[in-house]
């Protein structure tokens, strides 16, 4: 498509936010800028493969002058972020729901909480792996910044649940708040990851061991410590044979420990 003219982007954007406070007209006005910049060289087959969601194949830059608008009116007007978030979410198209996920993530925390009680639901409804790690990565963007103890709680439940979908979910949030700078709550967080890795399997196992690559980035030895007291206290012989199984992409230190760990008799 022909290169983006970037003083027009700038007046459709800022005549959009206008519309911040009235949902359904910044949603119809939305779509029509969607349609003005369609990415028609992509055939629609071609796009029928990655998405489950109607796409308008908008270009990344539209996208990120649309998020960079929307995050000063969030953080001043979080009432009108929130129905204007849920409006987003509801237009059911992959860039709306892109877009929904980025708003949350810029509503302060003590505003957001009506969405994020919605959080689980929207994960579950999201067959798109890039709007899935939307909601799990930008959607909490502030709350794990302000207010990392309702974060936990939140993940706490995915982590204990039976479904293995979930826990990876609650493995996917955790491992951004373990990434940020000062974060370290470890006995929070071993407490609520226990159950996940008591319970590994097969289909948690990448995101598990991403986890703990995580964690050990923070402290090795705290690690080590809470892997040792899991295995001394487990009987699931499905979990010792996932955790083996990550030995050879663990990082040489904790691949030592680990493998002294299994290798101890319990």
């Amino acid at each position: 498509m022909p290169a983006i003219d970037l003083g027009l982007l700038k007046t459709q954007t800022a005549r959009l936010i206008e519309s911040f406070d009235q949902p359904e007209a910044f949603v119809h006005q939305l779509h029509e800028m969607f349609e003005f910049y369609t990415n028609r060289t992509i055939r629609p087959a071609q796009a029928a493969v990655r998405a489950s969601l109607p796409s308008y194949r908008v270009p990344r830059h539209v996208m990120r002058q649309i998020e960079s608008e929307l995050k000063s009116p969030a953080d001043h007007f979080p009432l009108q972020a929130t129905a204007l978030a849920s409006a987003l979410w509801k237009a059911s198209y992959l860039e709306t729901r892109l877009l929904a996920c980025h708003l949350v993530g810029f509503i302060p925390p003590a505003s957001a909480m009506p969405l994020f009680s919605l959080l689980p639901e929207w994960v579950q409804q999201s067959k798109d792996p890039e709007i899935q790690a939307a909601l799990l990565t930008d959607a909490l963007k502030r709350l794990r910044r302000e207010n990392s103890q309702v974060l936990l709680l939140l993940i706490e439940d995915w982590l204990k649940s039976p479904d293995h979908r979930a826990q990876i979910w609650g493995l996917r949030a955790l491992i951004p708040l373990l990434d940020e700078p000062g974060f370290e709550n470890l006995p929070a967080v071993f407490r609520i990851l226990r159950p996940a890795v008591e319970t590994a399997r097969p289909s948690t196992q990448l995101d598990l061991q991403a986890c703990l690559a995580a964690l050990e980035r923070i402290s090795l030895t705290e690690t080590l410590h809470f892997l040792r007291e899991v295995i001394a206290a487990s009987k699931n012989p499905e979990m010792l044979r996932i955790l083996r199984r990550m030995l050879p992409t663990c990082s040489p230190e904790l691949q030592a420990g680990l493998r002294e760990i299994l290798r101890k008799p319990m």
